[in-house]
């Protein structure tokens, strides 16, 4: 008699829920706690590893309003000659500023030149040829393969975002790709990766859009991604998508240029009506108003008392801008001087700063917290990440003969 096959992880994990109250009490766990409990027994390791607890630990932590901080420094790297990789050392911290981790990261293609805002849970990076995926939680981390015929093509902006929808990871890339002629319109070729990847990476490599990106991006400002409208959003670079168009018109009150992940599509953003960006003060801020599911500009007009200037999106498809609040800052000593936003809630508003601290502005109370940075993280840029126990692979790469 053949032996009964093997019980399906369900019902293992549905071992583990007898006692309601195990769950709660895992999914409060840090990641690197949570883990070890998978050498506890089979059972455990079952239920931590079955995607349904996964993604019940991940949404929870997703919701969390207190994110942890991801430092780095795109010019502080070892190069080795004979390999040509570059290895970074960026560490994590918890909202007490208490160093969690040291993440030793190689690259190839040069060094770091931009990290992007979080996507549940997950970083995105890319050197001059290469695109990235991290997860600092489970110290994870895969090299996206490299475009069909396009190995070595200089990267002119990439973004990437989680679609719940499908339970995936969109990478995009722009490479700029000059046509015959010097006075012909540049072409900016877009494609798209999807992660998790279900084929071999060289089969399910990227997917070249049909149409490109019709506006040069600011390569240095961070794209957004907004997960109600499953779109990243870039800044355009109008002066010198004018001097390489000439010819090719576009409108000169295009703000922002988006592409659709899902529906792989580009559209295009003005600014608010009458809107004027502010002489003094920070740019404007692009980022996600995660209540409402859309875009969000902030302004720090850099006048006394210290204020932001919020505008939402309402209406994508024609450009109507709401200008959704005024938003006075609590009194700081003479000493602080305010860096940029990193994150924006209804609960919180933090801050970078030169000084060498975050700065937790709590809106409800009114209140200012700072958060000194260890000294070896100091001067460093940094984002923030939620907790993710997604560990990253890719399909080994089939041969291409």
């Amino acid at each position: 008699m053949a032996p009964p096959p093997p019980q399906p992880r369900r019902r293992r994990l549905s071992a583990l829920a007898t006692d309601r109250s195990v769950f709660p009490i895992l999914f409060a766990l840090p990641a690197k706690s949570l883990l070890r409990f998978k050498c506890v027994s089979k059972t455990w390791n079952y239920a931590i590893s079955h995607p349904q607890f996964r993604d019940t630990y991940n949404a929870c932590r997703a919701s969390s309003s207190v994110p942890r901080f991801f430092f780095f420094q795109g010019s502080d790297f070892d190069y080795d000659q004979r390999s040509g990789a570059s290895l970074h050392r960026f560490a994590t911290l918890n909202s007490a500023g208490v160093p969690l981790d040291v993440l030793p990261i190689t690259v190839f293609g040069g060094p770091i030149k931009l990290v992007l805002p979080s996507s549940r849970g997950l970083l995105c990076f890319a050197t001059e040829t290469c695109v990235y995926l991290c997860n600092p939680s489970t110290h994870s981390l895969v090299q996206l393969p490299p475009l069909h015929g396009g190995s070595g093509q200089t990267i002119a902006g990439f973004g990437f975002g989680y679609i719940g929808s499908t339970g995936e990871y969109k990478v995009a890339r722009l490479v700029h790709k000059p046509e015959e002629g010097y006075y012909v319109p540049c072409k900016f070729e877009c494609s798209v990766f999807t992660y998790p990847a279900t084929q071999p990476a060289v089969t399910n490599a990227w997917k070249v859009l049909a149409d490109p990106c019709p506006y040069f991006v600011a390569e240095f400002s961070l794209p957004v991604f907004v997960r109600g409208a499953e779109s990243v959003y870039w800044k355009i670079n109008q002066s010198r998508h004018c001097r390489c168009n000439s010819k090719a018109g576009g409108r000169q009150d295009a703000f922002l240029v988006y592409l659709d992940i899902k529906k792989e599509r580009f559209g295009v953003v003005r600014g608010p009506q009458g809107w004027r960006r502010a002489i003094h003060g920070n740019p404007p801020r692009i980022m996600e108003d995660e209540p409402e599911g859309k875009l969000r500009m902030i302004e720090t007009p850099g006048d006394l008392p210290l204020r932001l200037v919020v505008w939402v999106l309402a209406d994508q498809q024609n450009s109507h801008w709401v200008k959704q609040a005024i938003v006075s800052l609590p009194p700081l000593d003479n000493r602080t001087i305010l860096g940029e936003i990193k994150v924006y809630t209804s609960d919180w508003i933090i801050f970078s700063s030169p000084d060498n601290v975050i700065i937790f502005v709590n809106r409800k109370k009114g209140t200012v917290r700072k958060v000194g940075i260890p000294t070896g993280l100091r001067n460093l840029d940094f984002c923030t990440y939620t907790e993710n126990l997604l560990t990253l692979r890719l399909p080994p790469c089939e041969s291409r003969n």
